[in-house]
Parts: structure tokens; sequence; C-alpha cells
């Protein structure tokens, strides 16, 4: 008699169980549904903006000694990257399963931009 139970209970309709039934609106639900959803959206696009712009507040603080002040895609998935380390410049060579040393420029030429110190290491290399 207990397996037939729910099944006895389902035969009957809700409006008989409940005291009193309300009419839903739907649009007014299905409108505070869609104001939620925007405001949800919204604050993701906003957090994302704000993590792009600079504003790491998802990630660690940036108090270390090394840090990286250019990375330039060379083809495929190679990269060239200059990281700072303890104010000495180091550029090196990012591929997919290695990182290469590549060069240690002089600590006397820090005004010097990226791109005309690299030219010039690779004229007097010729």
């Amino acid at each position: 008699m207990l397996h037939f139970l729910p099944v006895f209970i389902l035969l009957f309709p809700a409006d008989l169980w409940a005291a009193q039934s309300e009419t839903i609106d739907l649009f007014f639900s299905g409108l505070r549904m869609f104001i939620g959803m925007i405001i949800v959206v919204g604050l993701m696009l906003l957090i994302y903006v704000l993590n792009r712009k600079g504003i790491k507040f998802l990630k660690g603080s940036k108090t270390g000694h090394i840090k990286i002040l250019e990375m330039r895609p060379v083809g495929g998935k190679k990269i060239l990257c200059l990281v700072e380390v303890r104010g000495e410049e180091i550029l090196l060579g990012l591929g997919n399963e290695r990182v290469d040393f590549l060069y240690h420029f002089d600590s006397h030429r820090s005004n010097i931009s990226f791109e005309d110190n690299l030219k010039e290491h690779f004229e007097t290399k010729k």
C-alpha cells in the first residue's frame, strides 16, 4: 500500500491541496529574471575589464624581484621575453617546453629603448 501512496497523491490536482491558489504573473516574473541576468552579466564584464586593465585583485601581489617588462611573439608558439631581475635586464626565448637565455643587457644603458638596444646588438654581431 505504501508503494501506491505517491501515485495516489499525484492523482489529485494541486489546487485541492492548497488553501488558496494565487495567479502568477509571468510578465513581471520574467522581467525580474531578465533584470537579474543583466546585473550578473554586467558584474562579470566589469570584473573582466578591471582584470584586463591591470587591476589584479584576483592574483597575488607583485612585490617580487622578477618583473616581465615586455613580451613579443616571433611566430608559432615562440616568444621573446624581456625580464628584469634585481635591476638587471635579461632577454629570454620562450618555446613550447623550453626557456632559453639569449642576452644579458648592460645596466648602464637602461634609458635606451628595447628596440634600439636589440638593433644595436644585432648590428654589432654582423
